[in-house]
Formats: structure tokens, sequence, C-alpha cells
């Protein structure tokens, strides 16, 4: 079982607020932006961080992950295409803003898990990814 220290404080600078925290020794610093403060609640989601970029629990072979919930725009890989560490995988829509997906690593795409238009969860595997076989055939 791995475990995760974590901690974090809310800090106001400027009239802006931030999330100062820190997961296993990696400080993060994300602005807050506060669009609905009904009775003190509110939800707070925190980038992907770089270490877990790769990892998800339904992808053993790695792949990358939704950093938050949102839509998926467009997909640009489809299975069976090979791409390099950084290429675009596909572009989400998440709290109004859109996001590429880039791959964590070079390999082949084994399979893509969502289509376009469809719901994405934070942290879901996007797409599952093996390494490159050695000289392809073309």
């Amino acid at each position: 079982m791995e475990v995760f220290h974590v901690s974090g404080e809310l800090q106001l600078e400027g009239g802006v607020t931030f999330l100062c925290c820190s997961v296993n020794g990696v400080l993060s610093r994300p602005k807050l932006v506060i669009l609905d403060n009904t009775e003190g609640s509110a939800q707070v989601d925190v980038p992907v961080p770089k270490f877990l970029a790769g990892v998800s629990g339904a992808s053993a072979q790695g792949g990358a992950v939704a950093p938050m919930t949102g839509t998926i725009e467009k997909l640009l890989v489809k299975a069976g295409d090979s791409v390099q560490k950084g290429d675009p995988l596909m572009v989400m829509n998440a709290m109004k803003m859109e996001h590429t997906i880039r791959a964590p690593k070079a390999g082949v795409i084994k399979k893509v898990f969502f289509k376009e238009g469809s719901q994405a969860n934070r942290h879901a595997a996007l797409v599952e990814m093996e390494e490159e076989e050695a000289a392809g055939a073309e």
C-alpha cells in the first residue's frame, strides 16, 4: 500500500486565494477561483502531480489520465498510433477551459477509453499505452 504525505493551507495574497499544498514533499500553489461560495463549502481540484501523471489503477500498462473532470472535445489519436512523449492525444474541456492531454511517454496507443463528447472523471485513464516494439514493419 502506497502512502502519500499531504498537507495544505489557504493563503490570501493581494485579494487572490491560493492553496499551498505539499504531496510527498512536492510543492504546489494553485490559484483558487471561488465561483459560488454557498454555506462555506467548496470543492477544490488540484492538477495531477507529474509523479502521478503516468499512474492509473485502471491501466497497469500506463497512459494518460484526466487532470480534472471534463468532456472529451476532440480525439487526436486512435489505437495503433505511435506517439512520442509530449505528443497531443486529445483535447478536453473542463472548467470552461480547453486542456490538451499529452503523452506521458513514447509508445503505441493500445486503447482509447473515451469517445468525443464523453464525460471523463478526474484521474480516469484516458488511453492505454504500451512500449513501442523495436523497428516497425513500415
